[in-house]
């Protein structure tokens, strides 16, 4: 677990932190639950071609099967996945998902539409925090449609805090129908970053991530408070949007691109006041 305690603080800080509010004897695995999708989610990253990142994404799905059949092969991430089916039951069926999801995307395609995007992130961000409500044994239709819209939020939110990142790497998460509304240049983009358009074509993004918290905060008062550690997740998502409006949605900004050291802070006041 000190493996899995590492690699969230390294490369999930915020999830990190968000764990500490589900009960104790649950927070190992979410640690799991998070090193997994950590793993998934940086295939693209730490190969070389899409090929390569779907042979390592079938050894994940192949990971699932064998430790849904008690069988994890001798890894730290599928070790403690089998370490938390005996503490909690959860449903293979999001593992996969996320899976499929992310293993779609390996080749780069840049999104169409908005609408994709939510599809992308309710079967990436949603998938993992519908595993966390599992693992708190909750089952609470309420809860799920309000997940399902945090997730799309969060989906997002990553997807604008990752711009400056993507553009780096020659690829534009931005859809390409708000891209050619603002007659936004895919080269232009790549070469220069911050060119004539982007803030509108972030805010409309940004405005989309806005609705999915408000519908889901709509539902609020339907979801059981036992839920509550779930959504935790959502909170530095939610103050990165406000950041991004405060600097006229210029995701490049410096202040953008710095540590929240207040996080902590209100992560803690969120979970007082059980409201995001």
């Amino acid at each position: 677990m000190g493996y899995l305690l590492q690699c969230k603080r390294q490369g999930d800080y915020e999830g990190y932190l968000a764990i500490a509010f589900f009960p104790r004897h649950l927070r190992n695995a979410q640690y799991a639950i998070r090193a997994f999708n950590l793993e998934v989610a940086t295939v693209r990253e730490n190969v070389s071609n899409p090929t390569i990142g779907k042979m390592r994404m079938q050894f994940w799905k192949d990971t699932v099967d064998k430790v849904f059949e008690g069988k994890p092969p001798q890894q730290p991430v599928a070790l403690a996945l089998h370490d938390a089916l005996q503490h909690c039951e959860l449903s293979p069926m999001w593992f996969k998902r996320i899976i499929t999801e992310r293993t779609s995307n390996l080749d780069d395609h840049q999104f169409m539409t908005i609408k994709d995007m939510e599809t992308y992130s309710e079967n990436t961000a949603s998938s993992l925090l519908y595993l966390q409500l599992e693992s708190l044994g909750l089952r609470d239709v309420h809860a799920d449609h309000a997940i399902s819209h945090i997730g799309k939020m969060i989906g997002i939110s990553t997807f604008l805090r990752s711009l400056p990142f993507h553009l780096s790497q020659k690829r534009l998460v931005l859809p390409a129908q708000i891209t050619a509304k603002y007659k936004l240049s895919q080269e232009d983009m790549i070469r220069y970053g911050h060119v004539e358009g982007v803030e509108d074509a972030v805010f409309e993004v940004a405005t989309a991530a806005y609705d999915q918290l408000l519908t889901a905060r709509s539902l609020w008062n339907s979801v059981p408070s036992a839920a509550f550690p779930v959504f935790m997740a959502a909170v530095p998502h939610i103050r990165y949007l406000e950041k991004l409006e405060k600097v006229n949605f210029n995701v490049f900004a410096p202040e953008l691109q710095k540590k929240d050291w207040k996080l902590p802070l209100v992560l803690w006041n969120a979970y007082r006041k059980q409201k995001i």
